[in-house]
């Protein structure tokens, strides 16, 4: 399984060996296949529910102004969480620059999964001069600290929920405790991984090399953890508000918790964009949480087209910004 931040292995970037070539091609036809089957499923359960489609009415323009501006801000935040450890290597490099970037990025990542959004931001980095071991460890950084923050919240939603409604439901409880396993692995991971670095299968990578020697200080590393955590709230107060407006009787607290709870699942991609994957899982999570099944896939849908919404503000803004100064 390949996560959003995984490296390239060849030396020359982001093409890949023959074997890999020849994997990724076998298993492209499953990955399409696999998005079909979960976004016609998706579609035959709310064609199904009709009539409970009538939630909808309940995103008045300021429940979706409200979602669209958290959505800013959260995309704003999660930029800045990348670019504290990448400034530190690349001293030209512009917030909104990265943020154009990253937005070009996530617009490929809806087409090619497990690596797509990587791929074009390592492929304009490294154009500018930035080297494999520092993108990796800033990206791993930033994932790993992000994973801390979100299993932080999810612990403080969940003690909040049980002294407001009592004992939550057992499997609140263990999905709790594995976002939880999930932060504290992630940061584990991040601490040995430099002494891993030397190890034979590693210093074959070029994306490895170096990593043995790079460190982070308490001040990157609190920068990086404030704005990960910054940009989980964000996500976390949009869940809730879309919630509290579809369900019947929903809450920012319970609504959030869904977020929280799922949040991890989104660091891998293991179809384009996690479409129809993500919404499902979403909705999954949320009955859990009492909430029916469709407007957990209505919550999923509406906020994934926020999060557009937001990545083409934000993109507007940057190249707004950028063509103001010359760039």
């Amino acid at each position: 399984m390949r996560s959003t931040f995984e490296m390239p292995d060849d030396s020359r970037g982001l093409s890949a060996d023959p074997a890999s070539t020849s994997q990724s091609s076998r298993r492209r036809p499953l990955v399409v296949a696999a998005v079909v089957v979960l976004v016609a499923a998706m579609a035959a359960h709310l064609l199904a529910s009709r009539a409970e489609l009538v939630q909808l009415r309940r995103l008045s323009p300021s429940v979706l102004t409200l979602a669209a501006v958290l959505q800013l801000v959260a995309q704003l935040a999660w930029n800045g969480a990348m670019f504290v450890p990448l400034r530190l290597h690349m001293k030209q490099l512009s917030f909104w620059e990265l943020l154009m970037v990253r937005a070009g990025g996530f617009l490929v990542g809806v087409i090619v999964p497990l690596g797509g959004n990587v791929a074009v931001r390592l492929a304009y980095l490294r154009r500018r001069g930035l080297a494999y071991s520092h993108f990796t460890w800033a990206t791993l950084l930033t994932n790993s600290l992000a994973l801390l923050s979100v299993a932080g919240v999810s612990a403080v939603a969940v003690a909040a929920l049980w002294r407001m409604h009592g004992r939550p439901p057992g499997t609140v409880l263990a999905l709790t405790a594995v976002v939880l396993a999930a932060g504290v692995g992630a940061v584990v991971f991040l601490y040995l991984l430099p002494r891993w670095a030397n190890h034979p299968w590693l210093l074959k990578r070029q994306w490895a090399t170096g990593l043995a020697d790079l460190r982070a200080t308490h001040g990157v590393l609190g920068g990086i953890l404030t704005l990960a955590l910054a940009r989980h709230l964000g996500n976390f107060l949009t869940f809730g508000v879309l919630y509290n407006a579809l369900a019947d009787e929903g809450s920012v607290l319970t609504g959030g918790l869904v977020y929280a709870l799922t949040s991890p699942m989104r660091v891998v991609q293991l179809v384009p964009g996690n479409i129809g994957l993500s919404e499902w899982i979403v909705a999954v999570v949320g009955g859990i949480l009492s909430y029916d099944l469709t407007t957990g896939l209505l919550v999923a849908v509406v906020f994934r087209g926020m999060t557009l919404v937001a990545q083409g503000l934000g993109a507007l803004a940057g190249g707004a910004w950028l063509a103001f100064r010359g760039e």
